[in-house]
């Protein structure tokens, strides 16, 4: 049976794998930092509680350009990735996040950053040992920054053994 699998074309074989494995989720997410050490949280319209900005990345996207381009589309700024590509794995709900600390273009006051697009309802600068309501995602990489910052794995694996 696997020699047969082998002998398929390429694009075949991923048609297949896609159709019978159940399919994940990427997304990338930003943590912008304030000097007095608060962090930006958005409401999205879509979710009861607080996150931290970011989204889905595209087809043939690298998860780097992805967290870019969602602040340029929500928040209408530019950003520096200035470390990261740590990672969130979660196996129950299929979703990987690749979580980046990011750095505001010069020029750009933090309180002056407005919502510019439809699918955030609110933002706000909080300081993320008393967080707003947040959804269990945003905990997950507010877990992995602590993680990271205690000089612990770069990779967080959502209700399983951490690295």
């Amino acid at each position: 049976m696997f020699r047969t699998f082998g002998a398929l074309p390429k694009r075949l074989r991923r048609l297949l794998i896609r159709t019978i494995r159940p399919s994940w989720t990427a997304g990338s997410v930003a943590i912008i930092e304030r000097d007095d050490g608060r962090w930006l949280f958005v409401r999205p319209i879509y979710r009861k509680g607080w996150t931290l900005p970011g989204g889905l990345v595209d087809r043939g996207e690298q998860p780097a350009t992805t967290v870019v381009r969602e602040m340029g589309e929500e928040l209408g700024i530019d950003v520096t990735v200035t470390t990261g590509g740590w990672v969130i794995l979660d196996p129950v709900l299929s979703r990987i996040e690749t979580v980046f600390r990011v750095a505001l273009a010069d020029g750009i006051d933090p309180d002056t950053i407005r919502v510019t697009s439809p699918e955030l309802i609110d933002l706000g600068w909080f300081h993320p040992e008393s967080p707003p309501p947040i959804e269990d995602e945003t905990g997950d990489v507010m877990a992995l920054a602590r993680q990271i910052d205690a000089g612990g794995s770069n990779v967080y694996i959502r209700g399983g053994e951490r690295p």
